[in-house]
C-alpha cells in the first residue's frame, strides 16, 4: 500500500511544525527524513500516528485516511512505529515487551533483531543498541505494512549504527514502506533509496541520497548547521 500527504500542516497554537509538506512513498521504498533540530521530523511522524492533529491537509495509506484516526486504529490500519527514545516496559522482560506488540510468540522476532538469547532478561537492563532492537521487534511483532522509525540510530557507537542500518534494511521488506528519521546523515543516505529534507517545518528537498549534498539549500538549511549528522 503506498503512503500519500497532501498538504499538510500542524499547528500547535502560535507554532506551525509543518507547514504544506507533501509527499507519497511507494511499497518496498524506504525514505529519509532529515533536517535540523525543530526542523518538524519528529511531527511528522506523530501525524502519522494519530498522535498529531493535523491542522490542514490529509494523510492516506491505501484505503484509510490516517489522519482521521486515533493512534489505535492507525496501528491496525498496518503502521508500527518506534519512538526518538525507546518506549520499552523496562519493568517487564524482553518477551514481554514483544508480546505486547501483539505477538503470541515473541520468539520469532526476537530472533530477528538477535535478542533471543535475552528473552528472559529485563527490558530496563538491556544496552542502548539493545533496546533499539527490541523496540523495533516490538514493531516488526504487529507485522505493519508501514514502518516509521524515529532515530534508530540515536545513541549507537558507529559499529552499532552499522549493524542497526543493516538490520533495518533487512526488514524493510518489498510490501513494505519504510520511513526513517535521523540526524546521521551518512547512515541514512546508505540505508535510503530517497530522502526529503525539512526546515522550518517545510520540505527543501526531496530526491535521491546521492543529490543529496549536492543542493545549495541543504548545504544552507542543513549540513551547514551540523557537519556530524
Amino acid at each position: 500500500m503506498r503512503l500519500s500527504v497532501e498538504h499538510l500542516s500542524v499547528r500547535f497554537g502560535r507554532i506551525v511544525a509543518l507547514r504544506d509538506v507533501s509527499l507519497g512513498v511507494a511499497p518496498g521504498e524506504r525514505l529519509g527524513l532529515v533536517g535540523p533540530n525543530g526542523a518538524g521530523k519528529t511531527t511528522l511522524l506523530d501525524a502519522i500516528g494519530g498522535l498529531a492533529r493535523p491542522t490542514r491537509g490529509e494523510i492516506r495509506f491505501g484505503p484509510w485516511r490516517l489522519s482521521d484516526l486515533p493512534p489505535d486504529a492507525v496501528a491496525r490500519a498496518g503502521v508500527g512505529r518506534t519512538f526518538q527514545v525507546p518506549r520499552l516496559c523496562t519493568r517487564l522482560t524482553v518477551a514481554a515487551n514483544v508480546r505486547a506488540g501483539r505477538a503470541l510468540d515473541p520468539e520469532p522476532w526476537l530472533e530477528r533483531v538477535g535478542l533471543a538469547a535475552r528473552r528472559h532478561d529485563l527490558a530496563g537492563a538491556l544496552t542502548a543498541a539493545e533496546a533499539r532492537r527490541l523496540e523495533l521487534a516490538r514493531a516488526l511483532a504487529a507485522e505493519p505494512r508501514l514502518l516509521a522509525l524515529d532515530e534508530p540510530f540515536g545513541g549507537l557507537t558507529p559499529a552499532e549504527t552499522d549493524a542497526m542500518a543493516a538490520l533495518v534494511a533487512r526488514v524493510a521488506t518489498p510490501d513494505r514502506v519504510t520511513l526513517v528519521v535521523e540526524h546521521k546523515l551518512g547512515a541514512v543516505t546508505r540505508l535510503c533509496d530517497r530522502v526529503i529534507v525539512l526546515s522550518q517545518g517545510e520540505a527543501i528537498f526531496d530526491g535521491p541520497s546521492a543529490a543529496l549534498r549536492g543542493d545549495a539549500r541543504v548545504r544552507e538549511a542543513y549540513l551547514g548547521r551540523s557537519r556530524a549528522g
